[in-house]
């Protein structure tokens, strides 16, 4: 079931629906991956002094004749803090057949893909070739027509796009009477299907609910408010609207277009964001006798994954109020008489709202502590662990990770205040294999402790590499960074020389630690180099950044920043039996989160 969580946290100020007033259109903030999958949020361009998009089209000669002149255009208004798009929402154009043509002609404007036309509708965008001029301290429409009046920049008499980006930085008034663009008429058959047959209610966004959002979204679920009714999800549907075209919900959303096939994939379709913003600007009306929320049960089992096999509470932690909590290095005793070997582990938090996360080290009896724990370098025997949106640790293909007799758990404990005292009692669920499994799964990371992010820096680029030293078949990717961290995507690197992008994680977000699981494990050839590149928003645009004056390093602290890309894996040859015989581990430095 695919997550659906609406946080408070997350939500910012919500703009309205689009309206018109004075002449003007407002628009409400949107999230649009360009033609190369980088995200681009509107209002993150809010220290700009100007936003221009340009409605783009595949094999149209008015678009293709007017780029030159929005080059020029963009050439002369860059340096005066205006951002420049193309903006694409032809519904038979997909991301591939743009980025081609973009090639083709050379474009170096970013075009926005607007899978959904959702973006152009609320811009209230009609032709190909149309230009807007978008003011961002006001968030409206201040500009919408044509580039110029000519087949070309060198025949045109008027140009209203350049006389309005004068007139408008300057603080005079735009010329009024500009004339339709040239551009032929866009198709939008998805908001003219249900501007003449309603979306409904029962039939339409229920099932969307039940599908993506009520798993969380239930009286006792980690969601801050709940599903139960019509009149709930109507009085919470404004802000649905804005987190739904921000892409901050579902959390975790990937760049589906290049990364592998990813089991459970957070993200509603394009159809099913389609009928839920549609619904929500018809003013989200009820049908039927019945509301079929409000009939729904649920089952708010402690652990998601069933009943476990031993279960152990971890010792109260009392949390100040304010102030930094060093981490917490708090052990638990199994006082096991056998070897065990886990399927799974899971954590249920005791406090949600101060437990930042838990790393789950083993610690032998021949080794009561981890080294380098207080660096956050501490090597391998981690066998799971918890973090927000993290998903419980299970090990596929018969397969687990082994504790031995006499052996205990030590919990790295990462704790942030809240504002109030409180004591944090977690949980920890253990699932055993009757008998040995098949394989023995294993970790690693590829990363970058020795960074240095300036004062102010909007996107400082980085990179780690894994290297895969021998056979191996990789399950997951887990992202890691703090509140600066702005996106992250692993690339393998094979030995033949040719490689392939994994994950993208384009809008990361530190709020949900997500583990990305493969639907297929992928079989990694030893030499492999597993390559994660990012970069780190130090802005002030970053409105999740502690302080943009200061500059960054690596830390243990959530004011610091890390860069990891966790992976979960299994080397081919790795049974019981060989880990038995003390066989070297090819386990990788596995830093605190």
């Amino acid at each position: 079931m695919k997550l659906f969580k609406f946080s408070l946290f997350c939500f910012s100020a919500s703009i309205a629906l689009i309206s018109s007033a004075g002449g003007l259109t407002r628009v409400g903030d949107f999230t649009l991956l360009d033609h190369q999958g980088k995200s681009h949020q509107l209002s993150w361009y809010g220290d700009q002094k100007a936003i221009v998009l340009f409605i783009h089209g595949n094999d149209s000669a008015v678009v293709q004749n007017g780029v030159p002149a929005l080059r020029e255009i963009r050439d002369e208004f860059q340096a005066q803090d205006v951002a420049f798009f193309m903006l694409n929402s032809q519904i038979q154009d997909d991301r591939l057949s743009i980025a081609k043509e973009a090639e083709k002609f050379g474009y170096d404007i970013p075009i926005l893909v607007d899978e959904t036309q959702l973006v152009a509708e609320s811009l209230h965008a009609a032709r190909l070739a149309e230009t807007l001029v978008i003011d961002p301290k006001t968030m409206t429409v201040v500009f919408q027509g044509p580039i110029d009046d000519g087949s070309d920049s060198q025949t045109a008499k008027n140009h209203y796009l350049q006389a309005a980006l004068r007139a408008f930085l300057s603080g005079e008034a735009i010329a009024g009477n500009i004339p339709t663009a040239a551009g032929s008429v866009i198709n939008f058959a998805s908001r003219d299907q249900h501007q003449q047959n309603d979306v409904s209610y029962t039939k339409d966004i229920v099932p969307i609910l039940k599908d993506n959002c009520v798993s969380c979204h239930h009286d006792g679920a980690i969601g801050p408010w709940s599903m139960s009714s019509h009149a709930m999800v109507r009085g919470w549907s404004e802000m649905m609207r804005e987190v739904v075209m921000t892409r901050r919900m579902p959390p975790g959303q990937i760049d589906t277009h290049v990364s592998k096939p990813i089991a459970d994939v957070a993200g509603l379709t394009s159809v099913e964001q389609q009928k839920l913003v549609h619904w929500i600007d018809a003013g989200a009306p009820m049908d039927g006798d019945t509301d079929p929320l409000a009939a729904l049960t649920f089952d708010n089992a402690k652990f998601s994954l069933g009943e476990p096999d031993m279960v152990f509470k971890v010792a109260a932690q009392g949390i100040p109020a304010t102030g930094i909590v060093d981490y917490r290095y708090v052990p638990v005793q199994l006082n096991l008489d056998h070897d065990i070997w886990v399927q799974a582990m899971e954590f249920v938090p005791g406090d949600r709202e101060v437990l930042h996360h838990v790393i789950a080290y083993v610690s032998s009896p021949a080794d009561k502590r981890v080294k380098g724990r207080q660096t956050g370098s501490a090597r391998g025997e981690s066998v799971g662990g918890f973090a927000p949106g993290r998903q419980p640790d299970s090990f596929r293909d018969n397969s687990g990770r082994l504790i031995k007799k006499g052996s205990s758990l030590l919990l790295q404990m990462h704790y942030t205040t809240s504002g109030k005292e409180t004591v944090d009692e977690t949980e920890v669920g253990i699932f055993i294999h009757e008998k040995p499994p098949a394989y023995v799964m294993a970790g690693g990371v590829a990363g970058e402790r020795r960074f240095f992010v300036p004062a102010y820096a909007k996107e400082y680029e980085l990179e780690g590499e894994q290297l895969i030293k021998r056979d191996a078949y990789l399950y997951s990717m887990t992202p890691h960074m703090h509140f600066r961290g702005k996106y992250m995507s692993y690339t393998a690197e094979y030995p033949d020389g040719t490689s392939e992008i994994l994950l993208s994680v384009p809008k990361y977000d530190f709020n949900w630690q997500f583990s990305y699981q493969l639907e297929e494990p992928l079989f990694l050839p030893a030499g492999t180099r597993l390559v994660v590149k990012g970069a780190m928003d130090n802005s002030e645009r970053n409105r999740s950044n502690p302080d943009p004056s200061k500059p960054v390093h690596f830390g243990l602290q959530t004011k610091h920043e890390m860069f990891f890309g966790f992976t979960t894996l299994r080397y081919v040859g790795d049974t019981p039996e060989s880990l038995l015989s003390d066989k070297p581990s090819d386990d990788d430095e596995v830093a605190g989160l």
